[in-house]
């Protein structure tokens, strides 16, 4: 099967009816996909996460003129140097930045959109020069229409653009590179190649766990007809610019951590979820065999729990702007009994995760290998496109070794998916072409419904209602009127990797009662205990240079405040959060 379309707003005309059905198709998806996105970034336009925290305090200092933050060894760079560019254009107030920056997730919605384009136009081109046959082939519109259906899952559900991670502009990357590397498998030359290379190398600095997948891609794109010197010297002309693209990145992360690194993020997962290491924060050694910190936070009470972390200047919360500091002199180490364990159940959370969210395309998948009629031919056409679905399936391996988030999975699914669409064969008869056009469609409206149902849940409240509630930005300017002014220093009671409010403030978070360790819930044992113990631990955390200390300002079962709160804490009017001033002045 062949396809005559353009992106939507190419100039081309169509040349027949056909032609013009899938680009009606083809302009409505790209119309409802961006509508939909839009109304769910709105709609959770006040959300973040611990992680989004780290990637704005980056993006921050970036667009003050310190582009030496972006080289971090656990946060990839690519994703901030996108939002500061946004943020030296805007400059956002404290109640305008998390908008600014879901809208930034829509535009790299669309880039995604634009390059899912390329690749979904270009993997049928392989069903007639690499099969060598013209096998009656899935009609255009339903191509196209089980295309957006995989797309508006991965991207709207699997993803969704209310995060304020790196996976989105990730998903974009996935499908440029499957893009790139098949054109260069199909029509191999050096432009291509230093194509290919220049989006492997940008993908890894969108996110680490490119680098491997660069060498898979690379893999997929040069193992196709015998060897020949041509072939070597197109190969060593990707692998080169790959190479020397990455080369730079890596060299100063390698200085900067003082050994070979290509980041530590897979590193530091493989310490958490295979051996066992205390998660996040206020590592203080242990299990055996996984080594002692060089740098741990300050433990400075037992009763309360109280931390501190003030040696150094670390965006908003030092813990986990910065974690490869704190765990440095972690030891990971193989564990063959539980990593098989985290294999195994990391494949059933998979499995999981693609029936709970694109059940629909997989029962179409299974009904278009029936119509084929001979199985052992689909999987035939499966194997010999291997170079378009294992990057996928590699990827998806990968995870499924240490840890497997939702958001990891959308454009690597994109790729398990078109490999088996394209493998797809059917009678000739019209009978046939007729239903998988109507299935096809049909799947379309299921998952366009479904997408339209939970952005109306998102609307009314019911659905990540947080994320059109602005009380961090309240609280910030709430803080900032009492007499707190950016860049000073504050101590928390609770969950410092959720103070989003203190990253609106330009505060400095430098100790903490957290709201739960592995063993307690020192918050809680803060608000339980006397007045004497109170005003002890309140003492020792004015010890860490903290002006103030804030507290319910992540209202939950174990960290909110006391209905009647204590002498001298003062409520920020419209929020659930309370400051402690350690000077009456303020």
């Amino acid at each position: 099967m062949t396809t005559k379309v353009e992106l939507p707003l190419a100039d081309a005309q169509p040349n027949s009816a056909a032609d013009t059905e899938v680009q009606r198709l083809q302009i409505g998806c790209w119309v409802g996909l961006i509508a939909i996105a839009m109304m769910r970034a709105w709609f959770t336009r006040y959300e973040l996460g611990p992680d989004g925290m780290s990637y704005l305090d980056i993006a921050r200092e970036v667009a003050a003129g310190n582009p030496g933050a972006a080289v971090h060894s656990y946060w990839s760079p690519g994703y901030p140097l996108v939002i500061s560019a946004f943020f030296r254009a805007f400059r956002p107030s404290a109640y305008w930045e998390f908008p600014l920056v879901h809208c930034v997730n829509v535009l790299i919605f669309v880039a995604s959109l634009a390059c899912f384009q390329l690749f979904w136009r270009e993997a049928p081109q392989w069903l007639r020069s690499d099969t060598g046959a013209r096998d009656p082939e899935i009609p255009d519109g339903a191509f196209w229409a089980l295309g957006y259906a995989a797309f508006a899952i991965a991207n709207l559900n699997v993803i969704t653009v209310g995060m304020v991670t790196p996976d989105l502009l990730m998903s974009a990357f996935c499908c440029l590179a499957g893009w790139s590397a098949l054109r260069f498998r199909r029509s191999p030359s050096v432009g291509l190649a230093l194509l290919l290379g220049l989006v492997l190398a940008l993908g890894y600095y969108v996110k680490a766990p490119f680098f491997p997948m660069g060498i898979v891609f690379l893999l997929c794109a040069c193992l196709w007809r015998p060897v020949s010197l041509r072939s070597i010297l197109l190969a060593g002309t990707t692998m080169a610019t790959f190479l020397a693209l990455c080369a730079p990145f890596v060299t100063a992360l390698s200085l900067a951590e003082g050994r070979p690194t290509v980041g530590d993020s897979a590193r530091m997962s493989q310490a958490f979820y295979i051996n066992g290491v205390q998660f996040y924060r206020h590592w203080q050694g242990g299990p055996p065999g996984s080594g002692m910190p060089v740098h741990p936070t300050r433990k400075l009470s037992d009763s309360p729990e109280i931390y501190e972390f003030a040696a150094r200047k670390m965006g908003t919360y030092p813990p986990w702007f910065d974690p490869t500091y704190w765990y440095e002199g972690i030891t990971p180490h193989l564990d063959i009994r539980r990593q098989v364990t985290v294999f195994t159940r990391n494949l059933a959370v998979e499995f999981q995760i693609i029936m709970e969210s694109g059940a629909e395309l997989v029962f179409v998948l299974i009904i278009l290998a029936l119509f084929a009629g001979n199985r052992l031919r689909w999987i035939e056409r499966v194997s010999k496109l291997w170079f378009m679905w294992v990057p996928g399936a590699f990827a998806l391996t990968m995870f499924a070794l240490v840890h497997v988030e939702p958001r990891f999975l959308g454009g690597w699914l994109l790729m398990l998916f078109a490999g088996g669409v394209c493998a797809c064969v059917l009678p000739t008869d019209d009978g046939t072409r007729r239903a998988v056009r109507c299935i096809s469609v049909a799947a379309l409206i299921t998952v366009g419904a479904a997408l339209i149902l939970q952005a109306s849940r998102e609307a009314v409240g019911i659905d990540h209602a947080a994320g059109r509630n602005s009380e961090d930005a309240s609280i910030a300017l709430g803080l900032l009127n009492r007499g707190l002014h950016s860049g000073d220093r504050v101590a928390l009671i609770g969950d410092g990797t959720g103070a989003y409010w203190a990253h609106l403030a330009r505060l400095q978070i430098v100790a903490e009662i957290p709201a739960a360790t592995p063993a307690s819930l020192p918050a809680l044992d803060f608000w339980e205990s006397g007045p004497k113990l109170q005003q002890k631990a309140l003492w020792i955390l004015e010890q860490t240079g903290a002006i103030a200390v804030i507290a319910g300002a992540n209202p939950s079962a174990v960290d909110s405040v006391p209905s009647t709160a204590p002498v001298r804490w003062k409520r920020i009017d419209g929020t659930s959060a309370y400051v402690y001033l350690f000077s009456a002045e303020r």
